[in-house]
């Protein structure tokens, strides 16, 4: 990224972050779906939502969220963000999503543990979230019914351990099936819906919005303040890189500067001394 458009990219982020901050923020926690495109966030938050039969948010063989979208419940407010790791736009939409959120569900899809590209995800989270991570996160490993059972506890364990390590604590972690629920809906079989991991979510979302309702606001305005901060602290180091810049470019002309006035100081003393000579020679000769 050259300087010009990484200038134009803290102003972009500036201009984002002032916009957020004057937002009118709903008095209920968000709760967005965050991970790399297709893990299933979509199909998640439309079992969440009540919506298994009839979709709320659109789902599909291709990747079909290209905006944030949201959808307000009695406890909470749903946000589905478009996958990351397609696109630019893609990426900045989600992340414009995550800076929104009270709660993210990160949402991983086996078969395999968390790759390179979601454990730098995990970092980016408990940058987000600072002290506040273990609460705010809550670890989602969906389609379950691609795994068995053996299979699936060997995955688990090992991405708890890479939370652990990248979030320095162990959110929680549900395990959930959307197609065993929707299938369980539809076909009225409660304990298929049990099996499918996602009433116990649904429980543990009413149980943690609550517990956040009373210090949303105050949560919100350290998560800005943190975020302010930051940017302030790389607008300096663009300010200083600038600094550095102008001096390298100048500094050949600085030196070619210093030498043109200390020849036209040499010139002027040089013509100083001709000039007393020359005037002492008019006085002798007007005294002959």
């Amino acid at each position: 990224m050259d300087r010009v458009q990484r200038i134009e990219a803290l102003e972009a982020e500036y201009q984002l972050f002032a916009s957020q901050h004057s937002d009118a923020a709903p008095a209920k926690p968000r709760i967005a779906a965050w991970g790399l495109v297709k893990a299933g966030k979509s199909s998640l938050l439309n079992m969440l939502s009540g919506h298994a039969s009839d979709e709320h948010f659109q789902t599909g063989d291709i990747r079909t969220t290209r905006t944030n979208q949201a959808l307000e419940l009695n406890d909470y407010v749903l946000i589905d963000t478009p996958g990351l790791g397609i696109n630019a736009d893609d990426t900045q939409q989600a992340n414009e999503g995550l800076d929104k959120a009270d709660v993210v569900l990160f949402v991983h899809a086996p078969p395999g543990e968390l790759d390179v590209e979601e454990v730098a995800l995990l970092d980016q989270l408990r940058n987000a979230y600072g002290d506040e991570v273990g609460e705010r996160v809550v670890l989602v490993i969906s389609q379950l019914d691609k795994l068995q059972d053996t299979d699936l506890a060997e995955v688990r364990q090992t991405i708890e351990r890479q939370a652990l390590i990248h979030l320095g604590t162990m959110p929680e972690c549900f395990v959930i099936s959307s197609t065993r629920f929707k299938s369980g809906v539809e076909k009225n079989k409660e304990g298929l819906c049990i099996k499918s991991g996602i009433p116990q979510l649904v429980q543990h979302l009413q149980m943690l919005s609550k517990s956040l309702t009373s210090s949303l606001e105050e949560a919100r305005q350290k998560r800005l303040a943190r975020r302010a901060l930051e940017l302030c602290e790389r607008i300096d180091v663009a300010i200083e890189q600038d600094i550095t810049l102008i001096e390298q470019v100048t500094q050949p002309f600085v030196v070619k500067t210093k030498a043109f006035v200390e020849l036209v100081h040499g010139a002027q003393r040089t013509f100083k001394n001709h000039t007393s000579a020359m005037q002492k020679a008019r006085k002798k000769l007007e005294s002959l």
